[in-house]
């Protein structure tokens, strides 16, 4: 297991270069929006590529009454993919389920297959029948269980219910972080937040992938991971702030979180190990969400170890720190001197030892004498 906790690395005198990567990765997503959004069709002008779920479309279900239970359904479905190219302008969504022969007319295994495509496909009669000799050529005999449309008000009323429950998701880690540590500390976690949210959809727009609603639940996932690392860390911060007080504020928050990062890489990589797996073995339909789901990690680690605690250090080092756990004297930061080794040596200690020197034995006392005039004889 990798420790960096007696690292020298210095991550907060380094806090240009990180601001500089999150600035650009940012800078780039927005272009990639607006980019989206001037190139959108009328009625459609969206940062991000909605796919049907949010812009609506059409459902298809098809029913075969006999299927050969052998036959791999997967690249069934990618075949079909690639004949929906030809009619849909959006990425169609196309899924299978198996029936029972008890509920065949044939009395054999069937199949059942879902499309959800544009809006377009079902308004052209012509292109439905297409479609559907095409498929039977492809999977044999079918019959035609649904063709409906569905409203673009569902996906507006998706997208609604998904930026709520994002920003309630915020409201509620705001109010937890501040009674548990302090305003600023809340504060700065959830820009953290805002900072992971607006990579993870600036990507999506900068690449052009459609979100559908599994983005919704990638987007709620990254928060929580993210907003866990977080805490973990300005927990650790908390903690030095308790028993570490001869370090200044910056000082200490580059201990803790050299002390919380092997926690932090190991566990990201652990997650991104499953990810990797079910991106390669979990099929075409896991793909979009498989990788928005490794982004976020990747985002949501970077933000908790080099954006949520930087920026409480730069609003603190600025003499503008809120209320918090430090105004109970946790934090005082007393006159400190240094070795030749860089280690702090708190000046209140040395008092408290010649104090207890003279409640000992003269030889005791002067034993330590020597070494504390051995102590002083280094510097």
């Amino acid at each position: 297991m990798m420790d960096f906790s007696r690292s020298k690395f210095d991550i907060i005198g380094k806090s240009k270069i990180w601001y500089s990567i999150s600035i650009v990765v940012i800078v780039l997503g927005l272009i990639g929006m607006v980019r989206n959004i001037a190139t959108g069709e009328p009625g459609d002008k969206f940062p991000l590529i909605r796919g049907i779920d949010f812009a609506g479309g059409s459902i298809l279900q098809y029913h075969f009454d006999t299927w050969d239970a052998e036959r791999d359904t997967a690249e069934f479905v990618v075949q079909v993919k690639g004949i929906l190219e030809a009619y849909t302008d959006k990425s169609p969504q196309v899924q299978t389920s198996p029936i029972l022969p008890e509920n065949t007319d044939s009395g054999q295994p069937g199949l059942l297959l879902d499309i959800r495509a544009d809006a377009s496909l079902i308004e052209n009669q012509e292109a439905q029948d297409n479609l559907f000799r095409e498929i039977q050529d492809l999977g044999g005999p079918a019959t035609i269980e649904k063709a409906e449309e569905v409203s673009a008000v569902i996906g507006k009323e998706l997208t609604a219910n998904a930026l709520k429950g994002v920003l309630i998701g915020l409201v509620l880690i705001l109010v937890y972080i501040t009674i548990r540590l302090s305003l600023d500390f809340a504060i700065f976690a959830v820009v953290a937040l805002f900072h992971d949210v607006l990579i993870l959809c600036g990507i999506f727009a900068l690449f052009q992938i459609e979100i559908n609603s599994p983005f919704v639940a990638i987007l709620l996932t990254v928060v929580g991971y993210s907003i866990n690392d977080t805490i973990v860390i300005y927990d650790r911060i908390r903690e030095n702030m308790k028993v570490k007080r001869h370090l200044t504020f910056d000082r200490l928050v580059n201990q803790s979180l050299l002390e919380t990062m092997a926690r932090s890489i190991n566990t990201s990589f652990t997650t991104l190990l499953a990810i990797l797996a079910l991106l390669i073995f979990g099929g075409v339909s896991l793909q979009t969400f498989m990788i928005g789901l490794g982004v976020g990690v990747l985002t949501g680690t970077y933000s908790s170890i080099f954006v949520a605690s930087l920026l409480l250090v730069t609003w603190r080092m600025k003499g503008k720190a809120l209320p918090s756990i430090e105004a109970n004297g946790a934090g005082t930061v007393t006159e400190i001197i240094r070795d030749d080794e860089d280690d702090l040596i708190d000046m209140d200690d040395e008092d408290e030892v010649e104090e207890d020197d003279a409640a000992k034995p003269d030889e005791t006392r002067s034993a330590k004498t020597k070494k504390k005039k051995k102590r002083r004889r280094r510097h």
